[in-house]
């Protein structure tokens, strides 16, 4: 069956990140979004976090593409896992392009893979994602539903990196739970607060925003990777002495439940459950005040001396 770009749209998320799907006649998708300055987290880097709105599409719809194509069905799915292996760093400006294609799909669950890469050709991601079939159908939406998406406004600001260099992590991440450190444009778009920091453990709370739902009224997949990338990068930050920097190689995510958009306080917290001189291990949870856990993560992360 032919299929055309137009029969999958950008839900708001992705329209709010710039992100933009196009369909090869080999039911492979090619997802693109563009980096900046407004996506940057406290130490003015892109990372992960910055593109999760991205890996959304880019891991889920490739299998749901190859279905279509093959047997005309395109019921409703939503991740259940996503898997992240990182290489080199992510570009500060430009466009990013996941090109994915179809591992496996059944009536009920489906895999695809991705690779993203900049604009000079070097892979910076390797994508795996698993998805499921729901019974939860799309929201009616408004012939005004591309005006409800609200426009970025001015990034917030970044710690320079000649001041980072001078401070232990957890006063980094300390003084960003008290305001004394900028936070980073990104977790201004998320409205990620740091409650609470030590060396270890950090934990954070978002709200979610209109701009995060989904077609069926759900906070995003990508948007949950890029809370869950955002805190655990905080936790991370915290083991780092002066002179030190941290690099995300592995995340892992399983989505255990939907939290909505617009809806309650999401709590997160990340905590190193194995720390070397090179190398941490970290759990991450999403869950809400009622102690349901909407997400759980592990991460692996590089300690390293800052460039």
């Amino acid at each position: 069956m032919a299929i055309e770009t137009a029969h999958f749209s950008v839900d708001r998320p992705g329209r709010f990140m710039g992100v933009d799907i196009e369909v090869a006649d080999d039911a492979s998708v090619s997802v693109t979004q563009p980096v900046g300055p407004h996506l940057f987290d406290h130490r003015g880097q892109t990372t992960l976090a910055s593109v999760g709105v991205f890996t959304d599409f880019a891991a889920g719809a490739p299998a749901g593409l190859a279905r279509f194509a093959e047997t005309g069905d395109r019921p409703q799915t939503v991740l259940s896992h996503l898997t992240a292996t990182l290489a080199h760093p992510f570009p500060s400006s430009g466009t990013l392009v996941g090109r994915g294609s179809s591992l496996y799909y059944d009536d009920s669950t489906a895999v695809s893979r991705t690779d993203v890469r900049d604009e000079q050709g070097a892979l910076v991601a390797h994508l795996v994602g698993r998805s499921v079939v729901v019974g939860r159908t799309p929201m009616e939406l408004g012939p005004d539903a591309a005006e409800t998406v609200p426009e970025r406004g001015e990034p917030e600001a970044w710690s320079d990196a000649a001041v980072l260099a001078e401070l232990p992590g957890v006063d980094i991440v300390t003084g960003i739970s008290t305001g004394s450190l900028p936070r980073g444009p990104l977790a201004g778009l998320l409205g990620l607060e740091v409650t609470a920091a030590e060396r270890g453990v950090v934990q954070a709370r978002v709200s979610p925003l209109e701009w995060m739902a989904n077609v069926i009224g759900s906070v995003q997949g990508g948007v949950l990777v890029s809370m869950a990338e955002a805190v655990t990068g905080l936790a991370a930050q915290t083991l780092t002495g002066i002179g030190q920097d941290y690099r995300v190689l592995e995340i892992g995510l399983d989505y255990l439940r939907s939290p909505a958009a617009p809806g309650p306080v999401i709590e997160l917290r990340s905590e190193a459950v194995r720390a070397g001189r090179r190398l941490a291990s970290f759990e991450t949870t999403l869950c809400g005040a009622d102690g349901t856990v909407y997400v759980r993560a592990h991460a692996n992360i590089q300690l390293l001396a800052r460039a």
